[in-house]
């Protein structure tokens, strides 16, 4: 498979996109090109970077494990799942989550359509002659454009991309709004500390390292931590708020009886998990002690 050459922080599926045009095969059904390219024929999402049907577009391209790493990490949204990563795994030999791809997202309250800037539409078609998805705009909880602090454009239909791009929707798309407090303060989070991660990987170590002695909750986690955590995550719950944790958590925007507990399911080793667990837990701690930890507060100067 050929895969059209990729503009700065353009998405792979953008890429994967534009080679449906420019191969002709735009004139083909979905499962046709799909066939014809020899991948499974799938959804193309758009915060899913570690997905195994995202690996199979990758494996087509026949690239060597830094080129791969590369492209991921700068054209997808990858850089936040680094936080998720074990002790001693190396990012350029994890390319999947563990997780069924329809099963990723859903314990999750973020909005996961495609998003586009309409400044940086024009300016894309002005310099390229194309539109693009810029992967930066895929980041959870995105709703501001990290280039314009403009509003973020998309629509119901986007959920999956569909082979379009972001100038067939211009004129049907609605602004995102960041109404809430959280939502504001969000944009700049998780701009700067995706930004961080990709020019240097190694600080998601120091990031961990800053929560665990900040809470005084010291490796390995145990069984006996669970009544500390439950007390921390009283206090977390409490200073983020409820519409924080409703506007990131499922279950807390359902309301169920026993949401989990954040601090507990991230920290500890103890809770199901079959992959990788989701980054928005480590975002969402992060998130609550953004002034508190060191490497946190030097990132969001």
């Amino acid at each position: 498979m050929h895969l059209a050459d990729l503009y700065p922080e353009e998405h792979i599926y953008s890429g994967l996109v534009r080679s449906r045009y420019l191969s002709g095969q735009m004139f083909v059904s979905e499962r046709r090109f799909f066939e014809l390219n020899e991948l499974p024929y799938h959804w193309l999402r758009s915060q899913t970077p570690l997905c195994s049907n995202l690996k199979f577009v990758i494996d087509a391209l026949k690239l060597e494990p830094e080129k791969r790493y590369q492209l991921r990490i700068h054209h997808s949204p990858l850089a936040p799942w680094l936080l998720s990563y074990t002790d001693g795994q190396d990012p350029m030999n994890v390319e999947l989550s563990g997780l069924r791809n329809n099963l990723e997202e859903n314990p999750f309250n973020i909005d996961r359509r495609w998003k586009f800037c309409p400044k940086c539409l024009i300016e894309n078609r002005a310099k390229y002659g194309v539109s693009y998805w810029h992967s930066q705009h895929q980041l959870l909880g995105a709703r501001t454009c990290y280039i314009h602090h403009t509003a973020l454009h998309s629509h119901d239909d986007l959920r999956y991309l569909n082979f379009t791009l972001p100038h067939h929707w211009i004129a049907k798309s609605e602004p995102l709004l960041a109404e809430d407090k959280w939502q504001k303060e969000w944009q700049s989070f998780i701009f700067k500390i995706s930004a961080a991660i990709v020019s240097n990987p190694d600080i998601v170590n120091q990031l961990k390292k800053d929560i665990h002695q900040h809470l005084s909750i010291y490796k390995p986690v145990k069984r006996s931590h669970k009544a500390l955590l439950n007390s921390l995550f009283f206090k977390m719950r409490e200073e983020l708020g409820e519409e924080c944790l409703a506007g990131l958590f499922t279950a807390y925007a359902r309301k169920i009886p026993r949401p989990p507990n954040i601090l507990w399911v991230t920290l500890s080793p103890f809770t199901q998990n079959t992959g990788l667990r989701h980054p928005l837990y480590w975002l969402s701690i992060l998130f609550w002690l953004k002034d508190n930890l060191p490497t946190m507060k030097e990132l969001m100067k």
